[in-house]
């Protein structure tokens, strides 16, 4: 005789990967990057800082220039992330000089900054230096804020959005509770934060 199944009982949920890893992010909605001016000189006018960004060599380099915009940005964490393809440069602004022509090769450049108010700070100052022209030389690829907290103020929400709209391309990394206990598995990524990675490993045009 078979048996019955109790309809008061909860029935089990089939649990796919999405469902145990994937996140929300109430900044960027389903968006997972916003896109803005591709080059200096596009932008609404900006006041370019006093204080000019610091620029290094790098030397011969292959691959994506993770910069920290200030410390503890979350660079090193990102470079992580992104893969062998990447690796963290520091806060300068990185040039890589062309053995044969002497010249800057162009190099792919993700900045990076937590969205608490001296990481926000760092990274206005970042974004009016590029867009006055300041840094030359390699090619900013994308602006990645990282949330400082685990909840935000609306007037730090509103200035993530602003400055993740200046910049070719901008997206927002939500609050990660378990990266406190442990550093990030990238094989065990929200998929959300799997598709930004896959994004931003993708060269610009």
């Amino acid at each position: 005789m078979s048996a019955v199944s109790n309809p008061f009982a909860p029935s089990e949920k089939q649990v796919t990967q999405k469902d145990s890893f994937d996140i929300r992010d109430e900044l960027m909605g389903n968006d997972l990057l916003v896109t803005g001016p591709v080059k200096p000189g596009l932008s609404p006018m900006l006041e370019a800082p006093s204080e000019v960004w610091a620029v290094s060599d790098v030397g011969a380099f292959e691959g994506i220039a993770v910069m920290g915009l200030h410390g503890g940005a979350g660079a090193s964490t990102l470079a992580s992330l992104l893969g062998d393809g990447a690796s963290e440069v520091g806060q300068a602004w990185p040039i890589s000089q062309n053995a044969w022509t002497g010249s800057a090769w162009p190099i792919p450049v993700i900045a990076v900054a937590r969205t608490d108010h001296s990481g926000l700070a760092a990274a206005d100052r970042f974004v009016r230096s590029w867009a006055n022209g300041q840094l030359t030389g390699s090619q900013l690829s994308a602006l990645v804020l990282i949330e400082s907290g685990p909840r935000t103020s609306d007037a730090r929400k509103k200035a993530t959005k602003r400055l993740l709209r200046m910049v070719p391309r901008g997206t927002h990394i939500p609050w990660m509770d378990p990266w406190l206990d442990a550093p990030p598995d990238p094989a065990r990524l929200p998929g959300r934060i799997k598709r930004i990675i896959k994004l931003l490993n993708t060269p610009t045009k």
